[in-house]
This record gives C-alpha cells, structure tokens and sequence, in this order.
C-alpha cells in the first residue's frame, strides 16, 4: 500500500518491533536539519488518523523538511543542558567514550540521530516530529529532539514523548525545552 503526503511517498511495511503492527515509511531522503544525511520518515499515525489528520501532517512534514543549520545552532544550549545534567548528577567519571565539555560549542559533535517521525501529542493534540538517536554523554536513554508542527522547538531529552505535556500528564510542563534533575532551560529562552 502506498499513500502520498506532501509530494513525499509512504509505503505501508510490517513494523520492526511488533509482527502485528505496520508502518507508514518514506524511502531515505536527505533531511537539510542533518547537513543532509538520509533518512526514511516514519508516519506514527493508523490509516483513519493518516486520513482525518491530512493536512496537519503535510504542515508538519513540509515544516521539518525546512529546518536547517539555524535550527541546530538554536538547540545548542538544550543539548548542553541535557548533557551538563547528567554530569552534575552523575559525574564526568560516567562519561566513557566522550571529552568533558566546558560549553556548548562542540556539542552536535556527540550526537548522532538515525530516526525521524512524525505524530501526534497525546495529551495537547498537536503534531510533531521528533528526531531520535544516540549521545555519548547518555548511551543509555539516547537523545529525542521534538518540534511542534514540525518547526517550533517543543523538547530536547532522552527517548520518549514528543513534548513534556506528554512525559508528565501536564500541560504547563511545555514550558521547559529539556527538564531534568538539575537543570531545565524555557521554551522562551
């Protein structure tokens, strides 16, 4: 089964991590956020959503194929935060295979994303994509970067909700870019 939304194409495939599931999942492309490195999109929608929901994905998806260098230097701090955290927590000793970091500048250099979906916020009901993957500073738990119609920083942490509403039952939560233990930056700053 195929389905085209936003000039891109979907194609209807068995799910890797359940046989009784499927998923709606685009051939690689190159995605400008990633200095264009290529990745399939995958749709976190059924077929009635995908249907209902047409053109707030298509906003979605157009708006994430839009963001670029500027959108990475702005996520700088939220990403140092996230890793600084971590460290005052547990201590630079925990950082196996990663440099301490005194400031942010070098911070993309430790992460590494490999996946991009888009879906909807249960709690809000607002769409997102959400790119996830790997950090040295966190191997366990990884990285997930949420942006709200696909062009508003909505959240920065370890794998999971697409927003912090989600994460803690709690609409004022998405406030905060990144909340953790220790330290938590504003969507305003």
């Amino acid at each position: 089964m195929k389905l085209e939304i936003a000039n891109i194409d979907f194609t209807k495939e068995k799910s890797e991590y359940n046989e009784d599931w499927y998923d709606w999942l685009s051939s690689e492309l190159a995605i400008s956020f990633l200095n264009n490195s290529k990745l399939k999109i995958r749709l976190d929608f059924n077929d009635q959503e995908l249907e209902e929901y047409q053109s707030e994905i298509e906003t979605t998806l157009r708006n994430t194929l839009n963001l670029g260098q500027s959108d990475r230097e702005n996520l700088k701090k939220h990403l140092y935060a996230y890793y600084k955290d971590l460290v005052l927590d547990v201590g630079e000793e925990y950082l196996e295979d990663m440099p301490a970091q005194e400031n942010e500048d070098h911070i993309w250099e430790f992460v590494h994303l490999s996946s991009l979906s888009i879906s909807k916020s249960q709690i809000t009901e607002e769409f997102f994509c959400q790119f996830t993957g790997r950090c040295d500073w966190e191997v366990e738990h990884g990285v997930s970067i949420s942006f709200k119609n696909g062009n508003n920083l909505a959240k920065v942490g370890d794998y999971g909700h697409v927003n912090n509403s989600d994460a803690y039952a709690d609409q004022t939560m998405d406030k905060y870019i990144y909340y953790g233990n220790i330290i938590k930056t504003y969507a305003a700053e």
